[in-house]
């Protein structure tokens, strides 16, 4: 039994003594780095913002004078040319102003005959010494008055011409009406605004998209840049646009400063559609250079030309409205809604992909880097100071990404203004360890960034991250990015 006693010993000694010569013999873990190779390509920045889609000119046709307004002869998508009749205000007062006007006129006429024959009497009286000069002098302030009222009565009843022309509403401009804001019988009230009729947009085959950039980005938007976006009503389809105006008027709206940035894009037809509508439709040239490709073999311009010319007057006579002959025509037509000008108009069919105030997911292509030494972000964002307990730190490590701060002085200004120099590293092992390498930052598109530096090369393996076992046991994971990416 004793015997027994001292081998369990013995066997539970030996087993004490080979797991303790186990664990020291085991190697120290080791660190599992990640990392990529410093490769060549383009990187192109980007600016992502919403806007509106707007006509390149839009147009608010209002009225000058009250009334009531008593026809209206476009309405919703009608095609319009400048100086078209669009819609009329009741004339009657305004007539009734005009008759008053020019009755004023008469009696200041009369009023200056009487004054002028009265002065030449008295002035043949002066001169035959039957007259005292200061009578004289009455008669000739006299006249000057009267010529001052005829003056005043004429200035009138121009007026009072203008105002009633006023009554007449047409078209300023080319387009198609996008809007009416008024209908038949509604008052409207000139005193203190201009009260709108209808928006006009000149020409639907261009476009404009107005963004708002912030203040942090305004400075890389320059114009000829070139612009993507998308619509929602055609979320597969792209459109190019380019940066025509960045406007110089700052907007702050919750402390948060912005500027309006322009751009244009030609308006193209929907899919399945080959025949645009609107003004850019009745160019004989721009429907010559769309169907030239599809046209005869044999047939020339001037033949092409010559049939479109005549389809255009044939369609523009079908769908001519009938002009009001007088105030009472008109008044009867009102009584159709929109106005008798509707009956048979031309409208604009809708089939072009862009429409007004539709938004736009806009792209703007700011700076493009070609066969460029680039990295991950994730390269610049990564430090491996946390994944190094028990050795000495790397010491560039005051900032993810191996980042530091130095103090920089102003040029001209004192010790006290200090601002941050951000300088960028990226990671490599040098004999298994991490090693800091300098570089200079360029242009990234989100997901790797420019770089250049004496100790970068293509191809160099930089770090990124660790191993996520090792990562999860230390408890630890890189700054700046989530878990996933070690």
């Amino acid at each position: 039994m004793k015997r027994k006693t001292w081998i369990g010993f013995g066997g539970g000694l030996l087993a004490v003594v080979g797991v303790a010569t186990y664990f020291a013999a085991k190697p120290k873990d080791e660190v599992k780095w990640r990392t990529v190779k410093v490769d060549k390509g383009n990187v192109t920045q980007r600016i992502s913002a919403t806007g509106t889609v707007n006509a390149m000119v839009q147009v608010a046709v209002g009225t000058q004078v009250s009334g009531v307004i008593s026809a209206l002869y476009v309405d919703y998508n009608s095609l319009v040319k400048k100086g078209q009749l669009i819609a009329q205000i009741d004339p009657t007062i305004w007539q009734i102003q005009l008759q008053d006007a020019q009755a004023s006129l008469l009696r200041a006429q009369a009023a200056y005959d009487f004054a002028q024959a009265d002065y030449d009497r008295s002035k043949r009286l002066a001169a035959d010494k039957l007259l005292a000069d200061q009578d004289l002098d009455t008669k000739e302030t006299a006249l000057k008055t009267a010529k001052g009222n005829l003056v005043s009565a004429k200035a009138t009843v121009d007026r009072a011409k203008a105002n009633l022309g006023y009554c007449n509403i047409t078209a300023p401009v080319d387009g198609v009406v996008i809007s009416r804001l008024a209908d038949v019988g509604q008052t409207v009230a000139a005193s203190f605004s201009t009260p709108n009729l209808f928006q006009i947009a000149q020409d639907l085959s261009k476009m404009k998209v107005q963004i708002s950039v912030d203040e942090s980005d305004i400075d890389q938007v320059k114009v000829g840049q070139r612009a993507f976006f998308t619509v929602d009503s055609l979320p597969e389809k792209q459109f190019v646009a380019t940066v025509s105006q960045v406007r110089l008027e700052p907007i702050t709206n919750s402390n948060v400063v912005t500027y309006n940035v322009v751009m244009e894009v030609p308006n193209e037809p929907l899919p399945g559609s080959d025949h645009p509508q609107g003004p850019a439709a009745t160019d004989p040239e721009k429907a010559w250079e769309r169907a030239k490709d599809r046209l005869p073999e044999g047939t020339t311009k001037a033949e092409f030309l010559a049939r479109f010319r005549a389809r255009m007057a044939e369609r523009a006579k079908a769908a001519a409205p009938a002009s009001p002959r007088n105030a009472a025509d008109r008044l009867a037509a009102a009584r159709t809604p929109g106005g008798a000008g509707l009956v048979g108009g031309p409208t604009f069919s809708g089939n072009l992909a862009l429409r007004p105030g539709m938004t736009a997911n806009v792209t703007i292509l700011t700076h493009q880097s070609r066969d460029v030494l680039r990295v991950p972000n994730a390269a610049l964002r990564f430090n491996p100071a946390a994944f190094m307990k028990e050795e000495k730190k790397p010491e560039a490590s005051g900032r993810p990404g191996g980042a530091q701060a130095r103090p920089v002085q102003r040029p001209g200004g004192s010790a006290s203004g200090m601002v941050a120099r951000r300088e960028d590293h990226v990671w490599i092992l040098e004999n298994g360890k991490p090693k800091a390498v300098p570089v200079k930052a360029g242009i990234s598109d989100g997901q790797f960034t420019e770089v250049s530096g004496e100790g970068l090369r293509e191809g160099q393996a930089v770090l990124v991250g660790v191993e996520e076992a090792k990562a999860a046991s230390n408890g630890a994971r890189p700054l700046g990015g989530p878990r996933g990416m070690h």
